[in-house]
């Protein structure tokens, strides 16, 4: 499997719903999962022909393509910074018995601090994972990727008209999000970057149809072929766990929807639940209506090995077509070193 790596640029604010708090308009994150993109792509691809959006569901299902969650990038001074979801592992500390009152505040302090953390640097994962495998504190520095804003609209539908609240996210100058592409045929990776670049025209997230959520590309997509590939030190360090599939410890970049097969290593995992749920366009009844709820693992989760996951079509009343739910996973593999 070859990699392929595309930065994203906003040009205008974006709203990613948070299903785990309730789907709400005033409920949003700056980070889009993989299913989230996966489904605005169908939906770009399906704008063109069935055929194209047959064609791009059988890739993915086959697993000749991949794709990763979004994550935030910075660029300083020229040096791209690639950030992914810290792990989900019980953070401790090694202490004496007995310590003064002073030490341990500032212990508690430290721990505190890293596990607010959201997001490490690529290259500095293993450093990371050796860390907390030694029960020692790593320091996590994440710089300001977006910030949030509310805005006030009316909804006119009503009888009265009503005041609503929107939540979304704006992006900082030398920020945004960034996306990995698994693939095997350069020509099917051809074929995505034109329904990537199309989908920037259209948006994503919530409220695209409002002008939210509309990108270009921040720079030509990185390609990367084997280990030595590589133009910044964290996409160079991302190669190398991407390639990783022997690594005993396997973080997921995307949601991950397991078998009934895979459970037996989930449950030796680390992981979280993840809700994910939303709306699809009723083309029958000619309204949006609300999907099935359905419950993923979240970017985050450990494994000690990598599950390739389920795609699964539903079908919806008043939808004329199938909804597929992306619950193909995307790992990093990184080791236990001494």
């Amino acid at each position: 499997m070859k990699y392929a790596v595309y930065t994203l640029k906003f040009l205008t604010p974006v709203h990613f719903g948070d299903s785990a708090g309730g789907g709400s308009l005033e409920k949003t994150s700056f980070i889009c999962s993989a299913d989230t993109y996966f489904s605005a792509l169908c939906r770009e691809a399906s704008a063109a022909s069935n055929e194209l959006a047959g064609m791009l569901i059988e890739k993915f299902h086959s697993g000749r393509l991949q794709l990763s969650s979004l994550f935030p990038y910075y660029m300083q001074a020229d040096n791209l910074q690639l950030y992914l979801p810290k792990p989900f592992w019980q953070t401790e500390l090694a202490t004496d018995d007995l310590q003064p009152f002073s030490v341990m505040k500032e212990t508690m302090t430290k721990l505190k601090k890293m596990k607010k953390a959201a997001f490490v640097r690529v290259s500095r994962l293993q450093e990371l994972i050796t860390a907390l495998n030694h029960k020692e504190f790593y320091e996590i520095n994440t710089p300001v990727f977006a910030y949030k804003e509310m805005n006030t609209k009316v909804n006119s539908r009503l009888e009265e008209s009503m005041p609503y609240f929107i939540n979304n996210y704006h992006f900082v100058d030398n920020a945004g999000l960034y996306f990995i592409v698994g693939f095997e045929d350069e020509d099917d990776l051809a074929a995505l970057e034109d329904l990537i670049k199309s989908l920037g025209y259209t948006g994503i997230g919530g409220k695209h149809s409002s002008g939210y959520g509309k990108y270009e590309f921040a720079d030509d997509p990185i390609i990367l072929y084997d280990e030595n590939d590589g133009i910044y030190e964290d996409d160079t360090a991302l190669v190398q766990i991407l390639n990783n599939s022997k690594g005993a410890f396997q973080l997921a970049v995307a949601p991950l929807l397991p078998s009934a097969d895979d459970i037996t290593i989930v449950k030796m995992g680390v992981y979280k639940l993840l809700k994910r749920s939303g709306f699809v366009y009723a083309d029958i009844d000619e309204k949006y209506i609300k999907k099935n709820n359905v419950y993923m693992l979240a970017e985050g989760s450990c494994f000690g090995r990598r599950i390739k996951g389920n795609m699964i079509a539903e079908k919806i009343d008043g939808v004329s077509h199938a909804v597929y739910r992306n619950g193909l996973g995307m790992f990093v593999g990184l080791n236990y070193e001494k």
